[in-house]
């Protein structure tokens, strides 16, 4: 709607999972760097921890994306099941194996025969699973921890990573025997006030837009508005363009962006 207004390509702010936006910050180049790592020297178990909105998703995404491009074979699981079967299915059909509405049995068996098949031609596998702080049964956990004792010369034949709320360590020690599989932990905090900059002008910059659209105290007021958390950043952001537009501004004030988060506060009561 705005888009014409401001001339760019596309909504720069959109909390969609386009990973053409995706704002490497340090903390998060460190977490795509372990997290491929572990993948890449076939590790287990992998975590990706942060509070909501600080970008896991987008992160799993891109690293999906890069997985790929390495030849590795990738499941995605978004909102996981609790039950045990039904966790099952969903990784199965995470893979695309015909096996996914069968017994847990015949499941197993096929996920097995497909890790087989693929590490046997120089290819691995990773699972990711988003939001996996939503699994509260332990018996789904220690389905995961049993896929990884499927072993080719000593090594799993699968890697897992789970992201989710810091509250996914806390469970995972009622499961013991999955939290000693962890081999890797990567953690994405708030976005410092720097890289709070340097977002917004990346995710301008991929729309065609000028990082100078914004005013240096506009972004401070998104800092300090936003904590540095990228869903709320796009939050405010994506709501002043859409009123400066419609009031015909030709840059973001300090003003606006209150006005913003001012809308922001109130649609929340």
């Amino acid at each position: 709607m705005y888009e014409e207004h401001w001339r760019l390509s596309a909504k720069p702010f959109e909390n969609d999972l386009d990973t053409r936006f995706f704002y490497a910050s340090p903390e998060h180049r460190e977490a795509l760097v372990r997290l491929l790592y572990a993948v890449i020297e076939g590790k287990g178990l992998s975590l990706l921890v942060g509070e909501a909105g600080c970008g896991k998703s987008y992160l799993l995404y891109r690293l999906a994306d890069e997985l790929r491009e390495r030849g590795v074979r990738v499941g995605l699981v978004a909102n996981p099941a609790s039950e045990p079967l039904d966790l099952l299915r969903q990784i199965a059909r995470a893979f695309g194996l015909r096996q996914a509405d069968g017994t847990k049995s015949e499941i197993v068996a096929g996920l097995e025969q497909f890790l087989r098949y693929h590490r046997e031609r120089g290819s691995r596998a990773v699972l990711l699973i988003d939001d996996a702080d939503v699994i509260d049964n332990e018996r789904a956990y220690e389905e995961l921890r049993l896929l990884l004792n499927l072993t080719h010369e000593g090594r799993p034949l699968l890697t897992i990573v789970l992201a989710g709320l810091p509250r996914l360590v806390k469970q995972l020690r009622r499961v013991p025997g999955l939290l000693q599989r962890v081999a890797v932990l990567a953690t994405l905090p708030p976005l410092e006030a720097r890289d709070t900059q340097r977002y917004v002008a990346h995710r301008l910059g991929v729309a065609q837009g000028a990082a100078e659209l914004f005013a240096p105290e506009a972004i401070e007021a998104v800092h300090r508005i936003s904590g540095g958390i990228p869903r709320l950043i796009n939050h405010v952001c994506d709501l002043a363009l859409l009123v400066g537009a419609a009031e015909g501004l030709e840059r973001i004030e300090p003003a606006l962006v209150e006005r913003a988060a001012q809308e922001m506060r109130d649609l929340r009561v």
